[in-house]
């Protein structure tokens, strides 16, 4: 980079450090639009640590700038820093190009499903303190990350958000005022209250159920495919007390499976609000 040019973006970057947030991003626009992309970065850098604009716009050009230059793995890390601090952030159209968005999108798809399962254990965490405006929020977000989740990834998170569902309701109920009992005109012959109505009963719902990979010695060999079944015992707080194997998988392949099984976690299905424990069997498919 010759002097000249050096001295224009010093000068560029004191004036981002100076001007509103709305137009802090004018200098890196125009280095972005010159292809100047290097450049922009580096501008990117230091409007991040002090924080002129807002870090998702900031964030957004870096990933223009990285996906410009080829460096798509880094632009890939970017963006899902961004889908973790606002998992409904989609670009639009207007602010991005369509294989940019196309990127965006297939790095929130992989992302998004552990986003809403750890959205769904913090907003099951504010219910159990009673803090019932926080699980509302954290539900209603929970069910919406899911919404934007496409098949069949959205297939496998149906129980999760049914579950939310469920625990966003009694948050509502919980959070709402008493109602106000009118005054009996003869107390002596009131009705009895009601008695108050059971939580609902849900299903038992997969939070971790990771497969270790393949041995390579086992995929050397190559067969087709191998199946199996595992069976895990689970307790009212969701975790694995044993595993066996039902039907062998390969003997190679069992005591790492096994292994794995041991730290699985689950949300425990519940009987009238009450959790309780649950056996799972689990069909193993192997591919090389």
């Amino acid at each position: 980079m010759n002097t000249p040019f050096r001295l224009t973006l010093a000068i560029l970057l004191v004036f981002a450090a100076t001007v509103s947030a709305q137009d802090a991003l004018g200098p890196v626009r125009d280095l972005y639009a010159s292809a100047a992309y290097e450049e922009a970065l580096s501008a990117l850098g230091r409007m991040k640590a002090e924080a002129p604009a807002s870090e998702l716009e900031i964030d957004r050009y870096r990933v223009l700038c990285l996906m410009a230059l080829g460096r798509g793995t880094e632009a890939d890390s970017v963006i899902e820093a961004m889908v973790a601090a606002d998992p409904l952030y989609q670009p639009s159209a207007a602010d991005a190009a369509p294989r940019v968005r196309t990127a965006f999108n297939a790095v929130r798809q992989r992302v998004l499903p552990g986003v809403a399962r750890s959205l769904y254990l913090g907003a099951k965490s504010a219910y159990d303190r009673k803090a019932y405006a926080e699980a509302i929020k954290g539900l209603e977000k929970t069910m919406q990350v899911i919404d934007t989740i496409e098949a069949p990834a959205k297939n496998d998170l149906a129980d999760l958000r049914v579950l939310a569902s469920g625990f966003l309701d009694l948050s509502r109920a919980a959070s709402a005022p008493p109602p106000v009992a009118p005054t009996p005109a003869r107390p002596e012959t009131s009705a009895p209250a009601a008695a108050p109505a059971l939580p609902p009963n849900t299903p038992l719902v997969v939070l971790k159920q990771d497969l270790p990979p393949m041995p390579f010695s086992i995929a050397s060999l190559g067969v087709g495919e191998y199946r199996g079944v595992v069976e895990v015992q689970i307790d009212d707080q969701g975790n694995v007390t044993t595993a066996r194997i039902l039907q062998t998988v390969h003997a190679i392949y069992d005591p790492i499976l096994l292994q794995a099984a041991r730290n699985w976690k689950y949300e425990p299905p519940r009987v009238g609000g009450r959790p309780t424990g649950a056996i799972k069997r689990v069909e193993i498919v192997l591919k090389p």
